[in-house]
């Protein structure tokens, strides 16, 4: 159950990645393109973007957490269907002080800023001065403003998409991994001959 959280929460790191680049400084940059690029970023809603995904994310993560762990649970090969039935037990007992904290950290005013005053260094980095104005100028277009309107539905509906493509192979390859660890009719220690 540890295993599984910690995979939940480092899946949940890589996902809000800007966060996850706070240890590494970053070399300074021209503070031209550091203001042009917040100015930028204020065109762009940034801060809006990133708290109405931050909300689809926190709607979303008691029922993925749930599942992710159930799963989990399901599907590991040392357990017994008691030991399962008790390992889902605490799961429901775990569940609301898990998502507490979730949603805690996710509506934490902080955490935006945060990542925020990360990319701008990110921003400013990969584009010169002049870059950084067009992409204001296009953010501030209507079709940049429709873009940045839908970002938050396009990626939540790119991740559905990701996740029905990507499980059914997780799957598949998850059991075929089991098959490979229990074998198959006593045949586990013949698998790798082949």
């Amino acid at each position: 159950m540890k295993k599984t959280l910690a995979a939940i929460a480092s899946a949940f790191v890589v996902t809000c990645a800007p966060a996850a680049f706070a240890a590494t400084p970053a070399p300074s940059a021209d503070p031209a393109v550091v203001a042009a690029t917040r100015e930028m970023m204020a065109s762009m809603k940034m801060r809006d973007v990133m708290l109405a995904s931050m909300r689809q994310v926190d709607a979303q993560m008691p029922a993925q957490l749930r599942a992710s762990m159930s799963a989990s649970i399901d599907a590991a090969p040392d357990m017994t269907a008691e030991q399962k039935a008790d390992a889902h037990r605490k799961l429901d007992a775990a569940l609301p002080a898990l998502t507490a904290q979730m949603h805690a950290m996710l509506t934490d005013p902080s955490l935006i800023d945060d990542i925020l005053a990360e990319m701008v260094p990110l921003y400013a980095e990969s584009y010169t001065l002049d870059e950084i104005r067009q992409l204001a100028a296009f953010y501030a277009s209507p079709l940049g403003q429709k873009m940045l309107a839908n970002m938050p539905t396009l990626m939540s509906r790119s991740m559905e998409i990701s996740n029905r493509v990507m499980m059914p192979r997780i799957q598949k390859m998850m059991a075929q991994s089991t098959q490979g660890i229990v074998g198959k009719g006593g045949n586990a220690g013949n698998a790798g001959a082949r």
